[in-house]
């Protein structure tokens, strides 16, 4: 009789570890959020580099995922700006969110303390500004002297602030200037890295307009990021924009802006500045990479209203497309909002279109109590659009008060969420970007406990005019 096999050799088991890297990203976009990836990242170097090895796969899941927002800067501007506070929001107990935000430095105390003496940094400028008006002139920028104005100055130093001013958060940064030192920051409260910018002559005396955009490499993360500066000088009736870095050896380009600057709003979609204007039916876009302006229509249905005064917001929409919300163009309680993409998502023949829809707002009134016949007085304003998420606040205008609250919209998924009360104070929502330890680089994976330290170099946009943006108005709900 024939002896019997022999039992087959044990097979060691298979772990999550001898998933090769396209399949733990595969694992990892199913992940419920960035606090989540970045927790299970910095558990072991395999997860690490599998991540930080692919910028397709860092595309799709910010693709795929919300920018997690995280809460409120508040700072009051009244005849002297106050000192910011953070508020922070977030509907539940989260224990990755929790992790990924501890040790934030959201009181912004990274933020040098002010010279007394208002000092700044050297700035020197290129040979010339770029009228781009056709004819490809150039002209030497004139710098009024400040010898002859020494004790206008003082008297400019003593009744200026020494507190950091905050205008937006975007990408992870807040973007602040102070007056007195005469210098623009860029400070990510969860990384505390920290970018010092000499601000251009004369630009917080003279400027009836300003605002910053912050661009950043994508070829070398490691690299600090650059500030675009638009200035509007009402009385001489022209408008600067100026690249301008924190290392002092790099000169400065300056190009003119074309047409007039007056009562325009800059927002900075994937790499290039959108400004919008007062009563004028297109939109000027200047790409930062070739420092060229090109003019951009707006959709015929906004184009076409007689007497627009920007009664919308320009953003972009979570795969960082151009989007612009507006009210309902004919006073329901909706929001009408444009797509810039393909026509067809499946067939991308290089030409995009501003492709139109509308989103009712009647489910607002369900984080609101009336008393009968109060629900008239009702009405939304719009506040910023940042990746696909459009933050808004609700009036009331009647004879009673009722809660102002601010809300969030997903342009995706059609959701509406109650962030808090809200009593119009100056907010600027900040919300999460992409951490720098899930990002190559040459010096190799960072420890667990280097994840949030790193010194950041994600761009973000911001607008700063020397006051609070006026928000869009929606039809009375």
């Amino acid at each position: 009789m024939a002896p019997p096999p022999p039992p087959p050799a044990a097979k060691c088991p298979t772990t999550v570890l001898d998933l090769d890297d396209d399949l733990l990203r595969e694992v990892f976009l199913r992940l419920p959020g960035l606090p989540s990836l970045v927790g299970a990242a910095l558990s072991c170097r395999t997860f690490l580099s599998a991540v930080r090895s692919s910028s397709a796969f860092r595309r799709s899941f910010v693709g795929l995922h919300p920018s997690p927002f995280v809460g409120l800067f508040v700072q009051r501007r009244d005849l002297k700006p106050e000192a910011s506070s953070f508020k922070a929001h977030h509907t539940r107990p989260d224990p990755d969110f929790e992790a990924a935000t501890r040790g934030g430095d959201f009181s912004l105390s990274g933020l040098p303390l002010p010279g007394a003496d208002g000092s700044v940094h050297g700035y020197e400028e290129d040979e010339g500004i770029d009228e781009e008006d056709g004819n490809n002139q150039e002209e030497k920028y004139e710098d009024e002297e400040h010898e002859d104005e020494e004790h206008e100055e003082e008297h400019e130093e003593e009744e200026a602030s020494h507190v950091w001013e905050i205008e937006r958060c975007c990408d992870g940064y807040v973007l602040v200037y102070n007056q007195r030192a005469k210098q623009i920051a860029a400070y990510n409260p969860l990384t505390r890295a920290l970018h010092l910018y000499p601000s251009p002559p004369r630009l917080f005396s003279d400027a009836t307009n300003f605002e910053f955009h912050i661009i950043s490499s994508q070829e070398d993360p490691g690299a600090p990021p650059r500030v675009l500066c638009f200035d509007f000088d009402l009385f001489q009736e022209k408008a600067v924009v100026r690249l301008i870095s924190s290392d002092n050896s790099i000169k400065s380009k300056c190009r003119m802006f074309p047409g007039t600057g007056s009562e325009v709003t800059g927002k900075m979609v994937n790499g290039s500045v959108y400004w919008t204007h007062v009563g004028k039916p297109y939109i000027t876009v200047l790409d930062t990479a070739t420092l060229k302006f090109t003019k951009m229509d707006l959709p015929p249905l906004l184009a076409d209203q007689e007497g627009r005064k920007c009664a919308f917001v320009f953003g972009s929409t979570k795969d960082g497309r151009p989007c612009i919300v507006s009210p309902d163009l004919w006073g329901a309680c909706s929001l009408d909002v444009f797509f810039w993409r393909p026509e067809d998502e499946d067939y991308d023949d290089g030409c995009n279109y501003w492709l139109y829809q509308t989103f009712p707002l009647k489910t607002i009134r369900q984080f609101v109590k009336f008393s009968k016949g109060d629900d008239g007085f009702f009405i939304v304003r719009l506040m910023d659009v940042i990746d696909g998420i459009l933050y808004l606040r609700t009036e009331y205008d009647g004879c009673t008060e009722a809660p102002q609250l601010l809300l969030s919209f997903c342009l995706e998924t059609a959701e509406l969420k109650m962030i808090c009360e809200d009593y119009h104070k100056p907010v600027r929502p900040y919300v999460m970007a992409w951490p720098p330890s899930l990002v190559q680089n040459d010096e190799g994976p960072c420890s667990k406990d280097q994840a949030l330290s790193t010194a950041s170099s994600e761009g973000c946009d911001v607008k700063a005019g020397g006051g609070q943006t006026l928000p869009a108005s929606v039809a009375k709900a």
